[in-house]
């Protein structure tokens, strides 16, 4: 059986050479041979290629044999697909450049805040630490593809459990290429089921072991039959990879009508929300949990496996962490950007302390320009953590068009939010430290750490003649209250819930300068104004988080955001308090017909029955048409204003 542990040949050169190199390896021994590449013009013989962005395609499928050319980019996400993929005895062939040390990785472009790539060196360091333990020169033999036998005792012994459960909620729990898909195929001839999953594509491991007749229904569809009758048991497959609010419903929908759910998911990989799936949703309910812990799709032992965590930082902090709170006083500092050992530990830190840490967050703490990652150690043990990055000094004319709706560039995500749906043009002009993460170990938590962690980060902003800090998160109390006694001021909140958190994103700030404080205030007037409206289309308790300003005239402001509207391409969302005073006034004044936005606004009408009673063609025309209505009201003011 050694030989049949899945083996990694590095090859390096230029991608048309190695692609070349192996044609003749890949015509003479049998496989799939899958080439994860961003190139097109292949040879003949690679007949199964797909583009690093199209590798969750891959979920649910086995493949023997497979290349990932990362000679121009390093797509951490779709290697970790691809080895998960791979049956015992598979060669992974991994393309690299022929020299790292002034490479330019591409991949760098979808995780660091510029338009151009970057150099990576603390990533090529890890990769090149990684491959001197687990790389092969080029394997003696590439296995045939004959050993396809798997012990399947561990899985039989847990289904025979998992049948004799009586709790409404079963939860099982592996790694990739244990068998949790066909462990749940199997279930489905002892039950009557349903299954879900993110993707159907996914669930090809699973049918294969399922009862033919068992339905399948997308978590959205399932939402939406809400008045069915449920089968017995519900399966939900790759539960992790499901948005969180999503799940939490499905789950409530089937609970309530007495229907037992069996998940199934990974929690270590590239999805990063397996560990939200555990922290957030699960401790809300009564879970028994099951273990696969021996691989079925590859051997113990396996080394690509070995390699690929060890690539990924999978597993969590082994020793033994104890809440020590007065044999040492804390030390804050600063992590210096070449330590790749303290930046390895502030990402297993970052993984077990917050509900959504993914790969690219590990691109980022290693390499990302513009950022800095702060630590709290008590003796030599890291017990906190939080990552900022610089905001802010954008052009006028980048401003401008931000502002418009016409550009949305990378980075600045806070600067820019301020300038695209607060309306404020200052806040992007201004020097800023935007607070990406902070996390403290359970152990040292309700101890002031994390407040102190973020007086440290504040005085250094200050030191570097910042204007602001702010931070961006999801709306919870505890979040918001945190923040509001670190000091910092609410000055927006979104109008929708983000889809990973199903809460509403919010944006503090805390100023520094005399501009700083001029924002913070004319932001945070401009919110209570427009809480005002945002009370009837936000769930949240909008009074308890701002005193809501009764004074609704139209200001300056008001016409200048209608502007932005109607003639650029502001968002209606970002308009809408807006909208909603001008609808008043021109009730109260104007009186010009207006039946379109007063529909909308009035009525709480949908946009749909709205498009079918004027008889328009979508959205975009009923937007149009909104914005002429706008139009008309602003020339009619201004000829009255010339008037006057």
């Amino acid at each position: 059986m050694t030989n049949c542990t899945r083996k990694l040949w590095v090859l390096n050169g230029s991608c048309t050479q190695l692609f070349n190199q192996i044609n003749p390896i890949i015509q003479q021994y049998p496989g799939d041979w899958l080439a994860i590449t961003s190139q097109v013009n292949l040879p003949e013989a690679i007949r199964n290629h797909i583009q690093p962005s199209q590798s969750k395609s891959l979920l649910g499928q086995e493949f023997k044999h497979a290349i990932f050319d990362a000679t121009e980019s390093f797509n951490l996400e779709a290697f970790a697909m691809l080895v998960g993929t791979l049956v015992k005895g598979s060669v992974l062939i991994l393309f690299l450049p022929i020299d790292f040390s002034h490479w330019i990785d591409q991949d760098s472009l979808r995780w660091n805040e510029s338009t151009t790539p970057i150099a990576v060196p603390n990533f090529v360091c890890h990769l090149q630490q990684t491959l001197s333990e687990f790389a092969t020169e080029k394997p003696t033999m590439f296995t045939p593809l004959n050993d396809t036998q798997s012990d399947l005792t561990q899985q039989q012994s847990v289904l025979t459990q998992l049948l004799q459960s009586n709790s409404h909620l079963n939860l099982v729990i592996a790694k990739r290429g244990r068998g949790k898909s066909a462990l749940a195929g199997l279930f489905t001839h002892h039950h009557d089921c349903w299954v879900t999953a993110p993707n159907k594509n996914a669930l090809t491991t699973f049918y294969r072991f399922a009862k033919s007749s068992s339905l399948f229904y997308a978590p959205d569809q399932l939402i939406a039959m809400n008045d069915y009758a449920f089968p017995q048991w519900l399966i939900i497959d790759e539960a992790a990879m499901i948005p969180l609010p999503m799940l939490e419903q499905l789950m409530q929908i089937a609970l309530a009508k007495q229907t037992k759910i069996l998940l199934t998911t990974t929690v270590e990989g590239y999805e990063g929300t397996g560990q939200g799936f555990l922290l957030k949703l699960l401790d809300k309910h009564i879970v028994k949990r099951f273990y696969l812990s021996s691989p079925i799709r590859w051997q113990e032992n396996d080394q690509l496996e070995q390699l690929c965590d060890k690539l990924l930082l999978n597993g969590i902090i082994d020793e033994d962490i104890k809440s020590r709170t007065n044999e040492h006083t804390i030390s804050y500092s600063l992590t210096e950007r070449d330590d790749i050992d303290t930046l390895k530990s502030v990402y297993y830190l970052l993984k077990i302390a917050h509900y959504q840490t993914t790969l690219v967050d590990l691109r980022r703490l290693f390499d990302a320009e513009n950022l800095l990652v702060w630590q709290a150690k008590r003796a030599d043990q890291l017990i906190a953590a939080a990552i900022t990055i610089d905001e802010g000094g954008l052009s006028e004319e980048l401003i401008d068009a931000v502002w418009k709706g016409l550009r949305r560039p990378k980075g600045n995500l806070v600067a820019q939010s301020l300038v695209a749906h607060a309306g404020d043009k200052l806040a992007a002009k201004l020097k800023s430290v935007r607070i990406n993460r902070i996390a403290v170990i359970e152990p040292y938590r309700r101890q002031q750490i994390a407040k102190q962690l973020v007086a440290q980060i504040y005085q250094q902003a200050k030191k570097q003649n910042n204007d602001f800090v702010s931070v961006s998160f999801a709306y919870n109390d505890a979040n918001y209250q945190f923040w509001r006694i670190c000091g910092f001021t609410l000055v927006h909140i979104a109008s929708h819930k983000q889809a990973s958190s199903g809460s509403y994103s919010m944006i503090m700030i805390k100023p520094i300068s005399k501009q700083g404080h001029e924002l913070t205030q004319r932001l945070a007037q401009n919110l209570m104004r427009n809480g005002y409206w945002l009370n009837g289309i936000i769930d949240l308790p909008i009074s308890q988080l701002v005193s809501v300003d009764e004074q609704q005239a139209l200001t300056p402001q008001d016409y200048q955001d209608l502007q932005g509207f109607c003639n650029y391409h502001r968002p209606f969302e970002a308009s809408y308090p807006s909208l909603c005073r001008l609808l008043k006034d021109n009730e109260n004044n104007s009186k010009m017909p207006m039946p379109l936005l007063a529909a909308l606004l009035q009525n709480k009408n949908s946009e749909r029955s709205l498009i079918k009673q004027y008889q328009l063609t979508g959205r975009n025309e009923l937007q149009l048409a909104i914005k002429q209505e706008v139009k008309r009201w602003l020339k009619n003011y201004q000829t009255v204003c010339q008037i006057d």
